[in-house]
């Protein structure tokens, strides 16, 4: 519902935008694709990693373009795929759940070419937040903070149409887990280490650009 809600809300702001943001140019681009997930590092006396499959991306993306190259934009971004597993003593991987995750990203656009030229390479990065959500039990939508960096090029079709091709990486945080005590030889001092477990989606996808 809340992802039917932001897509509705990004039409708007396209279709219903101010005169003043229009002057400037606003791009919206639905996008599907494939997304490559990486394993999560969690463990358990029981089980190996869990391991997210790859599988297929969906989203949106609308951009308000600032300046001669420069412009902001936010994406969701859709992806639902199994999650396997290993017991510790071996034999075939389990399937445990399937993992929905939505992500909600902000981020800052980058051209390499004006606003004339048909072909315009960009980059950009930027962060925002993954629910990630397990149809397992009574799990809950967990929320957690993301990073986003990629790029792409724009291919104008003409004055409101054009192509879009992307490839971005968004690491999402999952937790720190605890490794160990490290004590310092020197200074003196002993503390808690730990280690960072990330979600790491790799994506490449392909869209239509309106452009208003």
């Amino acid at each position: 519902m809340k992802s039917t809600f932001l897509f509705a809300a990004v039409l708007w702001t396209a279709f219903a935008a101010p005169p003043a943001f229009a002057q400037n140019g606003i791009e919206v681009t639905p996008f599907v694709g494939g997304q490559i997930n990486g394993g999560v590092n969690l463990a358990t006396p029981l089980y190996t990693n869990l391991n997210v499959q790859n599988g297929l991306n969906y989203g949106v993306s609308a951009t308000y373009l600032l300046r001669e190259y420069s412009g902001v934009d936010f994406i969701w971004n859709h992806n639902q795929a199994n999650t396997v597993t290993q017991l510790v003593s071996g034999g075939t991987q389990l399937n445990v759940f399937t993992l929905k995750t939505n992500q909600f990203l902000g981020d800052f656009v980058i051209h390499f070419k004006n606003r004339e030229s048909r072909f315009r390479p960009y980059a950009f990065m930027g962060a925002g937040i993954t629910t990630l959500s397990a149809d397992r039990g009574r799990s809950n939508t967990t929320t957690r903070f993301a990073w986003v960096f990629g790029g792409g090029v724009k291919y104008s079709l003409s004055q409101h149409f054009g192509v879009r091709a992307q490839a971005k990486w968004s690491p999402t945080y999952i937790n720190t887990t605890t490794a160990g005590v490290w004590c310092d030889p020197y200074w003196g001092g002993c503390w808690t280490k730990g280690d960072s477990v990330f979600l790491n989606e790799f994506d490449f996808t392909g869209g239509v650009t309106f452009r208003f």
